[in-house]
Parts: structure tokens; sequence; C-alpha cells
């Protein structure tokens, strides 16, 4: 019997496996000088709105320089998937594949990122002008005067395929993240400082470190006919639970070095419970509030969740709770989830996403999902 159930396993297994002989090959035309290798379309998609990769997976020229320059980590993941959703209105998802960036490589990026000097003429950080032998007032003052703003340049392409079997850059990406406070020292291991940053003042400088981007950019090979999307991308502060978002936005035509014409982006994302929560959206507010106070009642392990609600102008679109709880059992884990998803059916009102994360001190536990406007909710407990 043991044989029958190992042999009907094997067979699904390889039923479910991905078929690659049956794939869409192409040839990819995007490597850098006359370099051609084929890639591979797969044939399922997991959502129609978000973009097709090629395989194999090319990573990014500039890999992990996001996660060593962005120091929130909750902005990293934002300003990956903003950048992305804002793509797909200019380059549309039916006709467009996503790639990594591949055309500002890693050294490069890290010399754009560094402030202007002598010895970084490509630094497109404003330059300071004190010396080791200036006071510690004059050093405080040149560097609120004139802070590192930029962060980090983030580059996503988009390829089209062409009539004769193959794929092209038709598009490319920039997320221009900004600092919404700037920390600093003025010597190594002296005290840091720190500097709110004025929406105005980034806005400024991002326009400017953009407009000098695009130029670089158009004066690469195979570049200056490419449309080039951008998105400025204001950071949380650094020890925030909830990231940035995404502020203005603007499309570079092919052909074009102008960057002009800047659309402003009415988005962010709001932690749950807070001030500023009770300010953007008081009646959701209360419901979270009464939701903890139901689930206190119940269970006496329980200690507070942590929420995070995505708006766009003054429309929740997105809400997502996680739930940390100490549990004795996989009964409990059964029955705080069945307990929670009731709460959940008769507390939330459905015209946005939903996500509620239950996890331990070990592992996430079990996960209630439910999509806008949807009647029920899906419940996948880990066991």
């Amino acid at each position: 019997m043991k044989r029958v159930i190992m042999l009907f396993v094997l067979v699904l297994l390889v039923g479910c496996a991905p078929r690659y002989e049956d794939n869409d090959e192409v040839i990819d035309e995007t490597l850098p000088g006359e370099e051609q290798e084929t890639a591979i379309i797969p044939n399922y998609k997991v959502d129609a709105s978000d973009y097709q990769v090629l395989l194999p997976y090319r990573l990014s020229e500039s890999r992990g320089v996001t996660t060593n320059q962005v120091a929130n980590r909750v902005d990293i993941r934002a300003l990956e998937n903003d950048l992305r959703r804002h793509s797909t209105d200019v380059f549309d998802p039916k006709d467009y594949f996503f790639q990594e960036g591949q055309q500002i490589g890693r050294s490069e990026l890290y010399s754009w990122l560094e402030r202007y000097s002598d010895t970084t003429e490509l630094g497109l950080n404003p330059a300071i002008s004190y010396s080791s032998d200036s006071s510690l007032d004059e050093k405080l003052q040149d560097e609120r005067d004139n802070p590192k703003y930029l962060t980090h340049i983030l580059e996503q392409n988009y390829l089209v395929r062409t009539e004769e079997n193959s794929v092209q850059l038709a598009g490319i990406s920039l997320g221009i993240a900004m600092k919404s406070e700037y920390q600093f020292q003025t010597e190594i291991g002296g005290p840091f400082y720190y500097e709110s940053i004025e929406s105005e003042a980034m806005l400024s400088e991002a326009n400017r470190v953009a407009a000098e981007v695009v130029t670089r950019l158009r004066q690469k090979d195979g570049l200056a006919d490419v449309p080039i999307m951008i998105a400025i991308y204001r950071e949380a502060t650094r020890n925030s639970l909830v990231p940035g978002s995404i502020v203005a936005k603007t499309v570079v035509d092919a052909g074009s070095g102008n960057v002009s014409g800047w659309q402003t982006v009415d988005e962010e994302y709001v932690l749950f419970p807070s001030t500023r929560a009770r300010q953007v959206d008081p009646d959701l507010s209360a419901i979270v509030n009464e939701f903890q106070n139901d689930i206190r009642e119940f269970f006496p392990n329980y200690v507070g969740l942590i929420g995070e609600g995505f708006y766009q102008g003054n429309q929740l679109r997105r809400l997502k709770l996680e739930i940390p709880i100490p549990f004795q059992g996989q009964a409990e884990v059964n029955g705080f989830t069945q307990y929670v998803y009731g709460l959940v059916m008769d507390s939330f009102q459905t015209h946005f996403d939903l996500e509620v994360v239950i996890r331990s001190d070990a592992r996430q536990e079990s996960l209630i999902t439910r999509k806008r406007d949807a009647e029920k909710a899906d419940v996948y407990i880990y066991e």
C-alpha cells in the first residue's frame, strides 16, 4: 500500500512540474554589446495585473545597493513594489515583461550617491565645505544646510517582444529615494545628529537629481530613445513601522531629455493604532480598537497588534493586521484563528483588501485574507 501511495505522489509531482519545453523561447537582445542568449517566457501568469518575467531570471546590475543605502527595511519593500505598480500605468503588463535594472552598474550607482566633490565629481548629493579645522557649529550648520537628500536610485527595466521573436528594452522606471530625515555625524565615532527635511526642499532636489540621471542615461548606448518613468519616493523616518510613499511621478518621452510635468501622487501608509490613524480615518481607527478589545476579552495572552493601512487619496485600498501572540499548542492556534475570523467578518467593511497575519514567537501560525468586495475570507492554518 505504501508503494502505491508513493507512486501516486510521484505522478502528481511530475504532472504538476513546469514543462519548459512547451514555453515560448525568445532571443534576449538586452545583454550588453553583441551578446545574445535564449530566454524563456513561462506559459502561466500568477496575476493578470502584474508582469511576467523571463527565465533565467537576471539579477540587477546594482543588486544589494538598496539594502546598504535604505535604512528602514519597510521602505525597501515599498519602494520596489510601488515603483512596479506605478509602472503599470506606463508600461502595460499585457505588452511588457519585467526585468531588474541592467543599465546602472553597482559601482556607478554608488558614485552617483556620493556628495559632489573634487574627488567624487559624479556625486549627486550636495557638496559641503567645512574642514577638520572648522568649529562644531560650522560643521553642524553646513550639514544642516546641505543634507544628503538622495538615498538610492532604483532601476527597473521593461521589455517587449518583437516580430523577430526577440525581446528588447522598451522602457525604464526609476525610483528616486529621498530622505525625510537626515542622520549625520561631524566626525567618526561622534554623536549622531538629526535634521528633518521639508517636502518642498526634497522635491526641489529630487527634480535636480532626476534631470541629471536622465542626462547620464541618454548618453548610454541604446538609451537615447527609451521612455523613462520617474517616481520620487519620500522615505519614512528611520524607526517608522510603516513605509514612506511615492509623492510625485513623470514620464520622459523617447528621445527627450526634458524632465518636467510632475504629477502629484496622493498615497500614504498609515500605522494602526496611532494618532495619525485617528486623524486620517477615525471610523476605522475606532473599529480596530474595538477589534483589539474583543480579542483581549477572550484571550488573556493577547498583547496587541500592528496594522498598516494603504490609502490613495482618502480611500483605503488595503489593510494588513499582524497579531503576535504566544501559543501553547495547535488547538489554541485553531481556536484563536476561528475567533479572529469571526471578528473579521463582523467588524470590517468589504471595500478594501484585508490581510490578517497571526504569528507566534517562532513562526507565522495562520493567515486570513479577503479580497475587496468579497463576501467571505480565506483562512489558512499552518500545522
